[in-house]
C-alpha cells in the first residue's frame, strides 16, 4: 500500500515538473520583448534614441551632393580650337571643371574634348539665352605659372576681367559611433576674379584691388563706384568698375 501511495506522489510530482517545464518553455513572447525599458520606448516618438545603432540593418549609404560641371544645362556652343583654328559650331556641350573636359552632345553620343586644344568658346545659355565667352587659361600667368582650363570673359578690353571656377570636394563627416554628420560627399564651386596684365593674372578681392588696377583713374574710378552703389563683392558690380576703365584706356 505504501509501494503504490509512493508511486502516486512520484507520478504527481513527475507531472507538476513537466506542465512547469512546458508552460516555461511555450511562451509566444520573449522576455526581451516584454523588458520594461523595451516597452518604454513603444512610448517614445521616434522609437530611437539619438545614440542607437540598428546592427545588421543597413542605412542609408549616402551619395554624392551637387555636381561636377560649370552649368548643368546643355548649351549650344561655338568652340575655336588652337590646331589650325579649327571651328566646332552649333553642339550641345558641358563644361567638366574637375576634369578639364568639355562633353559635346552628337548623334553618335557623348564626346569628349581636352580643354588644352581649346583657344576660345562661346556658349549661349539655355536658360538665360545670354552669350558667355571663356579663354584659355594658359594664355596667362598666375605667379610664373599657367593656368590649367578655362576662364570666363566678364569684360573685354585692354583689361580684361576674367572668373575662374573652381571645384571643391568636402568628404563625408558621419560618425557610426554617435551617429551623427553626413554620409554625402558634397561637391561646391567658388569662384575668384582676376584682372589680365601684361600677360599675367592679379585677383580682385575689394574695392582697394579694383582702385589699384585703374592707377592714375583711381579717384575718377572711386567716384564711380560711390555714385552707382557698386558692391565689388558681386560679380555684376566688379564687371561694371571694370568696363568703366576699360572704357577710359
Amino acid at each position: 500500500m505504501e509501494r503504490v501511495l509512493s508511486m502516486k506522489r512520484l507520478v504527481t510530482v513527475l507531472c507538476i515538473l513537466f506542465f512547469q517545464t512546458f508552460a516555461f518553455g511555450q511562451w509566444a513572447i520573449p522576455a526581451n520583448l516584454r523588458a520594461e525599458n523595451t516597452l518604454d520606448r513603444l512610448s517614445d516618438k521616434g522609437g530611437l534614441s539619438n545614440s542607437d545603432i540598428l546592427y545588421g540593418v543597413p542605412g542609408d549609404p549616402g551619395g554624392v551632393v551637387g555636381d561636377v560641371y560649370l552649368n548643368d544645362k546643355w548649351n549650344s556652343a561655338t568652340i575655336l580650337l588652337y590646331q589650325s583654328e579649327t571651328m566646332i559650331e552649333g553642339y550641345p556641350v558641358k563644361y567638366d571643371i574637375k576634369s578639364n573636359l568639355i562633353e559635346i552632345k552628337s548623334n553618335a553620343g557623348i564626346k569628349v574634348l581636352d580643354v588644352r586644344r581649346i583657344k576660345n568658346m562661346v556658349w549661349k545659355d539655355s536658360v538665360t539665352t545670354t552669350p558667355q565667352y571663356f579663354i584659355n587659361g594658359s594664355e596667362f600667368k598666375k605667379d610664373g605659372t599657367p593656368f590649367v582650363g578655362l576662364l570666363e570673359v566678364l569684360v573685354d578690353g585692354p583689361m580684361p576681367l576674367l572668373k575662374r571656377t573652381q571645384l571643391f570636394v568636402k568628404q563625408p563627416t558621419y560618425n557610426a559611433a554617435l551617429d551623427v554628420g553626413s554620409k554625402d560627399v558634397k561637391l561646391y564651386k567658388k569662384s575668384i576674379i582676376f584682372y589680365a596684365k601684361d600677360g599675367g593674372l592679379v585677383e580682385v578681392k575689394n574695392k582697394k584691388d579694383v582702385l589699384e588696377a585703374s592707377g592714375a583713374l583711381a579717384k575718377e574710378v572711386e567716384a564711380y563706384i560711390k555714385s552707382n552703389r557698386l558692391s565689388i563683392s558681386k560679380d555684376e558690380g566688379v564687371s561694371r568698375a571694370f568696363e568703366f576703365i576699360n572704357s577710359k584706356l
